[in-house]
C-alpha cells in the first residue's frame, strides 16, 4: 500500500467516511483532518482515477477541493475517458534560428509547449491570423474566486457544488485576437484525466469578460507525437458537460508516409507465427502509448516501477508492458521487462518511417493481425467486427467470449495506428 492509501484507511476509518457518503451523498473533511496522518496536498490532488487511493477506487468515490482548506467526497463522475484518434501527424518545423532544443529530448510539458508555441500549432489549433499570432497570458497558480456548478454523480443524479477561492492550476493559457485557450500539459497518454484540470481554468478565463470564447484543451507529447484534445463543455455552469470535439497531432521535422505497397509485401510475406504463451492478447487501445513505454525498458523495470513512473495503475503499466513484449521487443524475466536485442534497436530510432516499418513487421507476423489487416486491405480500409472475432476465437486460446469485444478493440485500434503512418 501507498502512503495515500494508508493515510485514507485511517480517516476513514476515524470519520466514518464510506457510511457518510452511502448516506449523504457526500463527505466533507478539512485539511487539517487530513494533516493529521498525512500532508493534504500530496494525497487529494489526483489526475487520473487510476491514481486514487485504494478505498475510492474500491467504492467509485472521487475528491474535490471547496475552498483553500476543504474537500467534498463523494461518488463523483470527475474524470474524463481519453480517447485518441489515429491520425496522421501534421508536419511542422522550428524555425531555423532555433539551436537550443534537442528535438529527441523532450522530458518537460513546460518544453514540449514551448516546441508547440514556436513551431505553430497553438496559432494552428486557435486559427490565428497570419499577422496577429496568440500570445502567452495567464498561467501558473491563481485562485477560482467563488464558483457555482453541477456534477454528474454516478446514480445519474446533479450534485450541487460550491468553490470558494479554490487554487487553480493553468499550465498554458493563450490569446489571439478572437479566442482564448487553455491547456493542460502531460508527458504521457492516460487512459482518463480529471476535468477539474480543465473546467476551473475554463471558468477562470470565462469570468474574465473578454467576450471572446475559451476552448480548453489537453495536450499529451508521447512517441514525439503532440497531441491537442480539444473539448468544449455545453453548459457553462455544468462540470459534466464536457465534450470532446477535435484532436489535432502534430510531428516535428519529419512526415510520416510509409508507402502502402511496402506494408502490403511486409503482411506478403509475415511467417503468420502463433500468437505467444509467454505474453498476454494485448488490451491496451492507445497504441502511441505502447510505443512511448518502449523506452522506459532499457533498463529491467517490473510492473510497480512503470506505474510510478507513469503514474498508472499497475494492471495499466502491465498491460503496456505485455504489449512490448507481445511484439517481440522485450523480454519478461523474474518479475521485469527489459528490452530485448531488436527493442533496443527500436528504441534507438526515432518516430520515423524507418522505425514504424519495424514495428509494423512486428506487427504483422502475428497470423491474428496480419489476417486481420488483409481483411481491412480486401474490404478499402473497412473493419470486419465478424470476421475479426471469428480469427480471436480460432487463434487466440485464452480468448473467451466475455473478452473478445475488448480484444477485438485493441486490435481494430492497432490497425487504425497502421493506417495513421502510411500514405
Amino acid at each position: 500500500m501507498t502512503k495515500a492509501d494508508d493515510a485514507w484507511a485511517s480517516l476513514f476509518s476515524k470519520y466514518d467516511i464510506l457510511n457518510h457518503v452511502n448516506r449523504d451523498g457526500v463527505f466533507s473533511i478539512t485539511s487539517s483532518k487530513i494533516k493529521e496522518f498525512y500532508e493534504p496536498r500530496l494525497i487529494t490532488k489526483f489526475d487520473w482515477s487510476s491514481s486514487l487511493p485504494k478505498l475510492f477506487r474500491k467504492n467509485k468515490l472521487a475528491i474535490l477541493p471547496t475552498t483553500r482548506g476543504t474537500y467534498v467526497i463523494g461518488r463523483f463522475l470527475a474524470y474524463k475517458p481519453l480517447v485518441v484518434d489515429n491520425i496522421k501527424p501534421v508536419p511542422v518545423s522550428l524555425p531555423e534560428w532555433v539551436k537550443t532544443w534537442d528535438t529527441f529530448d523532450i522530458t518537460s510539458e513546460a518544453v514540449a509547449l514551448n516546441v508547440a508555441k514556436a513551431t505553430g500549432m497553438i496559432d494552428y489549433i486557435m486559427e490565428s491570423s497570419e499577422y496577429f499570432p496568440a500570445i502567452d497570458t495567464i498561467t501558473g497558480r491563481l485562485k477560482s474566486g467563488d464558483l457555482d456548478y453541477k456534477i454528474q454523480l454516478r446514480d445519474k443524479t446533479m450534485y450541487d457544488f460550491r468553490v470558494e477561492n479554490a487554487q487553480v492550476e493553468i499550465d498554458a493559457g493563450f490569446e489571439n485576437t478572437d479566442k482564448l485557450a487553455i491547456v493542460e500539459a502531460k508527458t504521457h497518454i492516460p487512459a482518463d484525466f480529471m476535468i477539474r484540470q480543465l473546467y476551473y481554468p475554463y471558468r477562470v478565463y470565462n469570468e474574465l469578460g473578454t467576450g471572446k470564447p475559451v476552448i480548453p484543451l489537453y495536450f499529451t507529447y508521447a512517441d514525439e507525437v503532440f497531441n491537442f484534445y480539444q473539448f468544449e463543455f455545453t453548459s457553462l455552469n455544468n462540470y459534466s458537460s464536457i465534450k470532446k470535439v477535435a484532436q489535432f497531432s502534430f510531428i516535428l521535422d519529419k512526415t510520416l508516409d510509409l508507402n502502402m505497397d511496402v506494408v502490403k509485401q511486409i503482411s506478403a510475406s509475415s511467417p503468420m507465427n502463433p500468437e505467444p504463451e509467454n505474453f498476454p492478447y494485448p488490451q491496451a487501445n492507445t497504441f502511441q502509448m505502447v510505443l512511448d513505454t518502449i523506452k522506459y525498458l532499457e533498463e529491467p523495470k517490473d510492473k510497480f516501477e512503470l506505474a510510478r513512473l507513469f503514474g498508472f495503475d499497475v494492471r495499466q503499466s502491465d498491460y503496456y508492458a505485455n504489449c512490448v513484449g507481445f511484439l517481440g521487443l522485450a523480454t519478461h524475466i523474474n518479475g521485469k521487462y527489459q528490452l530485448n536485442e531488436l527493442g533496443h534497436m527500436v528504441n534507438s530510432l526515432p518516430n520515423s518511417n524507418k522505425r514504424n516499418e519495424l514495428i509494423i513487421k512486428q506487427m504483422l507476423s502475428h497470423v491474428t493481425l496480419k489476417l486481420i489487416f488483409d481483411s481491412y486491405i480486401k474490404n478499402d480500409g473497412v473493419a470486419d467486427n465478424n470476421y475479426i472475432d471469428s480469427i480471436l476465437k480460432a487463434y487466440v486460446g485464452s480468448i473467451s467470449g466475455s473478452t473478445i469485444p475488448r480484444r477485438r478493440s485493441t486490435v481494430k485500434q492497432w490497425i487504425s495506428w497502421i493506417f495513421s503512418v502510411i500514405d
